[in-house]
């Protein structure tokens, strides 16, 4: 008993340990235990040897260069400065501990996340910055810790993570905690890349349960990401303190946006096919009606008779409405309106119908016929003209012939009736004289010369059986 006494006392004597400090084998690893004890720096007198160091809960607000190296503990493997009070650190406050594998900043005064720091601890496993002042991670904020198996950053007021944020860790990183901070939003991108990640922590933060989340949710569902608390949505109103556990996909929308059709107006004539059209927007795709007079539009209903046709189309932005021969009573106020889950949304378009103009009852067919037969009389009517219409020439008449006119000659008795002094007779051919006749083109043109009677009174030879032109012959 006396040997193994003696072996205790050299033992403790060859241990170097401070006495801040409670120097002891702890989960199977060397440690020096200097938990509240106003420890304003890093202690010295510590055994190299040392895997383990806790300075939790002591006033170190600042790690200076080679701090740990200086005090000869390159040896360490995790480190504890929990609720120090810790502000600043300089960039090689942890140089030459290459076998740190686990280093908790919990609770202190921390803006942002101790980047410039990762160089000298490249082989890190576990950081926990949990209940720090940092709003913001910055892009690539972890790239030099490439084998970092566990990050803690929750109770950060974190507002923001920028889409790399956790550049680098892609194959390494298995649980990430973000509880109790301040995002509202976050692109799926930062976490879908985390191929290996099997915890993911988001409860806590007042998410805004939009369309804008939903692909982070699907991805959650889809690789199987659990959560020991799940997150909960804080806007909008009508999914606040819902569980994302309990929503459907769909749930996580935005309001359609109605880009057009707003207090527009459409003008048609009567008769003719007329299209509305609106432009709408919306994460889901939203459904689309149309409505009139307060009553809902369905393609090829009756409104309000049944031989009424309207066609409805949708191409998931762009929705068209088509009346097919317009009527007067089709004009007025239509409405398209666009609704998800999110909500709905709806603009208006003005029908104005204007008559048509009155039209000849003949169809167009007649009128093509009509005019294509005048064309066709018209063209026979001119041939017709060309070969009848020309005037024809007399024929020439000797200009002997044309000078021998009868010429009435008084022949005495014989041309006289006696037994009629009194009455008048007709004169017979030989009582005309022979008038020169003028040119042929005015004999044509004018009546033939009358026959004028001589102013003797004669009379016909009764007894005479002859033509009264033979009387005068000689």
């Amino acid at each position: 008993m006396r040997v193994v006494a003696l072996i205790v006392f050299l033992l403790r004597e060859c241990l170097c340990c401070p006495p801040t400090c409670d120097c002891k084998w702890k989960s199977g690893k060397e440690s020096a235990i200097c938990v509240r004890n106003n420890l304003t720096h890093i202690p010295k007198g510590i055994d190299s040897s040392t895997q383990l160091l806790d300075l939790t809960g002591n006033r170190i607000s600042a790690i200076e260069k080679d701090a740990f190296d200086k005090a000869g503990l390159f040896n360490l493997q995790k480190i504890y400065l929990a609720k120090c009070g810790l502000r600043d650190m300089d960039r090689f406050a942890f140089r030459r501990l290459t076998n740190l594998v686990e280093l908790d900043l919990s609770y202190n005064s921390i803006t942002s996340v101790p980047s410039h720091i990762f160089d000298s601890i490249s082989e890190l496993r576990e950081l926990k910055l949990t209940g720090n002042l940092i709003q913001r991670v910055s892009n690539e904020a972890f790239i030099n810790v490439r084998q970092l198996v566990k990050l803690e950053l929750s109770e950060c007021r974190i507002v923001s993570l920028e889409p790399r944020a956790f550049s680098g860790l892609e194959k390494s990183l298995e649980w990430l905690k973000l509880e109790k901070n301040r995002l509202v939003e976050v692109r799926p991108s930062t976490f879908t890349n985390l191929s290996n990640l099997h915890g993911l922590e988001l409860a806590g933060n007042p998410w805004n349960c939009s369309c804008r989340l939903r692909p982070l949710r699907q991805w959650m569902s889809i690789q199987n990401v659990p959560s020991s608390t799940p997150a909960s949505c804080s806007h909008p109103n009508r999914l606040r303190g819902k569980t994302w556990d309990r929503l459907q996909d769909n749930e996580f929308a935005c309001t359609p946006v109605m880009h057009r059709a707003r207090n527009s107006v459409v003008q048609a004539v009567e008769g003719t096919n007329v299209t509305l059209s609106c432009l709408v927007t919306g994460n889901p795709t939203p459904t689309v009606r149309w409505l009139w007079k307060n009553r809902p539009i369905a393609n090829v209903s009756g409104i309000p008779s049944h031989r009424k046709l309207y066609i409805l189309h949708y191409n998931g932005s762009r929705s068209t409405l088509t009346v097919y021969s317009a009527e007067i009573a089709d004009a007025g106020v239509y409405f398209c309106v666009a609704s998800n889950k999110a909500g709905r949304v709806q603009g208006n378009v003005t029908l104005a119908i204007s008559r048509r103009r009155p039209e000849s009852k003949l169809t167009g067919k007649v009128l093509m016929v009509g005019a294509a037969m005048a064309f066709l009389l018209f063209m026979v009517s001119g041939c017709l003209f060309c070969i009848f219409g020309q005037p024809r020439k007399p024929p020439r008449i000797n200009q002997a012939e044309n000078y021998e006119k009868i010429e009435m000659e008084k022949k005495g008795e014989s041309c006289l009736s006696e037994n009629q002094p009194n009455n008048r007779i007709h004169p017979t051919l030989c009582e005309y004289r022979g008038v020169p006749a003028e040119d042929i083109e005015e004999e044509t043109a004018q009546p033939s010369p009358m026959l004028v009677p001589n102013a003797s009174n004669a009379s016909r030879n009764p007894s005479n059986d002859k033509p009264l032109y033979d009387s005068c012959s000689g």
